[in-house]
C-alpha cells in the first residue's frame, strides 16, 4: 500500500543536506482582508457581466450571443452568492477592523451583494409561473425587476468605493 500523508512525508529520502518534514505547517487561515479582496472580485466581475448582458439586449445581440451572456451571468451570480456567504462566515470571527475604511467598504459590498442576490431570487421566483401571470404580479414582477436593477447598480458603487480604499486588491 502507498504511503500517504504524514508517513509519505516521513519516510520520504531527503535530498542531499536538505532535512525530512515530519509534518506539514497548519494551514493558514485566509485574512479577512483576503477575503474582502475575493468579494470585491466576484462583485466586479458580475457586474461586468450583467453590463454585458444589458449591452447585448440593447444591441439586439444574436440570440446565441445573448444565451452565452445569460450563462456567464448565471455564473458569475452563483460564485457571487458563494463570496457573500464566505465573507459573513470570516467577519463572525473578526472585530479588529472597525477603523479600517477598506473594511466599512467590503461590508457595504456585501450588504448590497445581498440585496441584489434577494431581488435576482425574487424576480426569478416570480417568473416561474408560466405565462398566464395576473395583473398584480406582472406589477409585482416589474417592481422586483426595478429594484433588482437598482440593486445592482448600488453593487457597482459599492465596488468602486471599495476599490478606491483598497486598489491594490486588484
Amino acid at each position: 500500500m502507498p504511503k500517504t500523508g504524514k508517513t509519505a512525508i516521513a519516510s520520504a529520502p531527503a535530498p542531499a543536506g536538505k532535512p525530512v518534514a515530519t509534518r506539514k505547517p497548519p494551514a493558514k487561515k485566509a485574512a479577512l482582508c483576503d477575503i474582502a479582496d475575493t468579494l470585491y472580485r466576484v462583485a466586479l466581475d458580475a457586474c461586468k457581466e450583467h453590463r454585458r448582458y444589458a449591452e447585448l439586449v440593447k444591441w439586439k445581440g444574436s440570440d446565441s450571443e445573448q444565451k452565452a451572456a445569460r450563462s456567464a451571468v448565471r455564473a458569475c451570480d452563483e460564485v457571487l452568492d458563494e463570496a457573500v456567504d464566505l465573507y459573513e462566515v470570516a467577519c463572525l470571527g473578526e472585530s479588529n477592523h472597525a477603523d479600517d475604511a477598506w473594511w466599512h467598504r467590503a461590508n457595504m459590498v456585501w450588504r448590497t451583494a445581498r440585496e441584489y442576490l434577494t431581488h435576482h431570487a425574487a424576480s426569478n421566483r416570480l417568473t416561474r409561473g408560466g405565462n398566464d401571470h395576473s395583473r398584480a404580479e406582472l406589477v409585482e414582477l416589474s417592481i422586483e425587476y426595478e429594484l433588482e436593477a437598482s440593486a445592482i447598480l448600488r453593487l457597482r458603487h459599492a465596488v468602486d468605493s471599495y476599490k478606491a480604499a483598497r486598489p491594490e486588491a486588484g
